[in-house]
């Protein structure tokens, strides 16, 4: 018996998302054909959504072997796209056992509960009697994201483990869960709170200066709690595909039933429909651009405006005093309770990106880019490592040199390594390149020769050829 295996449900069919971009006429090369939009296929940060779960997976020990552990769920009409992934080892970042990629038998989703009953009732016998990981493949966690800590805690305290976010401040509740808990004042200095209830059908804007958990597409639930999985699955109680509803239908909270626990992560991603998956896009390209370093002028000007903005209407709110308006500002940041979170610097810039977008900022537009041609539907969601630039869907292949659209085509000599010094250049000679260290895009040196000068006038810094203009070279000026 396993004592804990790792369930992907990819049952969504993407056919809403499909409608949207059809009806808006954008992005329509994402559409693979009539059967909607593989969302666990599309590529981000280089890598299909899938290989992001596999590199969160894989962190824990307890869901090694990859064979034994963990199953992806399909359905019908994608099961064969993500067969040919799991069978291509570069695709799948070493490939995946295709026995594990099941289907539940439907075209479509047949709600959370009933997609996770059949997969109990067609798993290997290996599986039964153990703890369920369940994850919404259709979703994303973040960089560096790693399930390790959720199967530890449910594993060492014999408890159904949730995972909830704290919303940011403007975030729209719609279509998300909110995790109601024990003690959400003290949430920020423990590892993990008693759930005390949950709002499946939430509504309304998050505001920053009170702690609201989102419940992430995450949960580990121990046996107990899948009996009682596969009894609403019967009773056909909860046939969303969200998992806000299926931990609903379990009633957490319920003194009748085992507690459950939530712990904390620092973001994640739905791609539900064009507005998450624009959002989700623009988040990968700033983090990218953050990690880097790169910030250009325009955008440190547009800081700074931002921060005089803001000071000047603190200043008007404190009845025109400089000082009270500074006073003002800092008394409203330290009003703000502290965020639980995992990775502080993550968080951080997860809640910069979500008050620049929020302002408009955009960082990142899909129809610049095109996927690694993972399918029909791919595409490149921003970040770095991708493959290539151009547009309406065209193979990112062609428009970038061999060797940076697949870098295992790279041919890598590592260097040998001095005993006592080490330096940049053998830094990198020891180090494989990967497909996310490519450049996002690559433009030749044209070499070719000119019939006209360029438009405007060259400038140098260095040799200076104007007249000298002092009094004394002036006179010396023989021209």
């Amino acid at each position: 018996m396993a004592q804990v295996v790792a369930l992907l449900i990819a049952t969504s069919s993407g056919r809403a998302l499909a409608e949207e971009l059809a009806s808006k006429n954008e992005y329509t090369y994402l559409i693979g054909g009539v059967d909607g939009v593989p969302k666990v296929l599309l590529g981000v940060n280089g890598q299909p959504v899938l290989n992001h779960w596999l590199a969160a997976i894989t962190q824990c020990g307890r869901l090694s072997p990859l064979q034994e552990k963990v199953f992806i769920l399909c359905n019908e009409n994608n099961i064969s796209e993500v067969r040919a992934w799991a069978a291509d080892e570069r695709l799948s970042a070493g490939g995946f056992p295709l026995d594990n990629v099941l289907s539940n038998g439907a075209e479509d989703s047949l709600g959370i509960a009933a997609d996770v009953a059949t997969f109990l009732a067609a798993a290997p016998p290996a599986v039964a009697g153990g703890s369920l990981l369940i994850a919404q493949a259709d979703t994303l966690c973040g960089p560096g994201f790693t399930v390790a800590r959720a199967v530890e805690h449910a594993i060492m305290r014999a408890k159904d483990t949730l995972l909830y976010m704290a919303a940011p401040d403007g975030m729209a509740l719609e279509g998300e869960a909110v995790v109601r808990l024990e003690e959400p004042t003290t949430a920020a200095e423990t590892s993990s709170q008693r759930v005390a209830g949950l709002d499946a059908a939430a509504a309304g804007i998050a505001d920053g200066a009170a702690l609201t958990a989102v419940l992430a597409p995450v949960a580990v639930l121990r046996p107990e709690a899948l009996e009682r999985v596969a009894a609403a699955a019967a009773a056909g109680t909860s046939a969303s595909p969200m998992l806000g509803d299926l931990v609903s239908a379990l009633q957490p909270g319920n003194i009748a039933h085992p507690p459950m626990f939530a712990m904390p992560l620092d973001c994640f991603f739905r791609l539900s429909d064009l507005y998450h998956v624009t959002l989700t896009s623009n988040f990968y390209a700033f983090f990218a651009k953050e990690k880097a370093g790169y910030k250009g002028d325009a955008a440190r000007a547009l800081e700074a405006a931002r921060k005089l903005h803001d000071l000047h209407e603190a200043r008007t709110a404190a009845g025109g005093s400089m000082a009270g308006g500074v006073r003002l500002l800092a008394e409203r940041k330290a009003a703000r309770p502290p965020e639980p979170c995992v990775d502080p610097e993550l968080r951080k810039l997860y809640g910069e990106f979500y008050d620049s977008w929020l302002r408009g900022d955009r960082h990142h537009d899909l129809a610049a880019m095109a996927g690694r041609g993972i399918t029909g539907a791919s595409v490149l969601l921003g970040g770095s490592g991708g493959t290539g630039h151009s547009g309406g869907g065209v193979k990112a292949g062609s428009s970038l040199p061999i060797r940076f659209a697949d870098a295992s085509s790279r041919r890598h000599n590592t260097k040998e390594q001095h005993p006592v010094f080490t330096t940049s250049n053998n830094t990198y000679g020891i180090k494989t390149p990967v497909q996310v260290d490519m450049p996002l895009t690559y433009t030749a040196a044209s070499q070719h020769f000119t019939k006209s000068f360029p438009v405007t006038a060259p400038k140098s810094a260095g040799l200076v050829t104007a007249v000298t203009k002092s009094k004394v070279h002036k006179n010396l000026d023989d021209f």
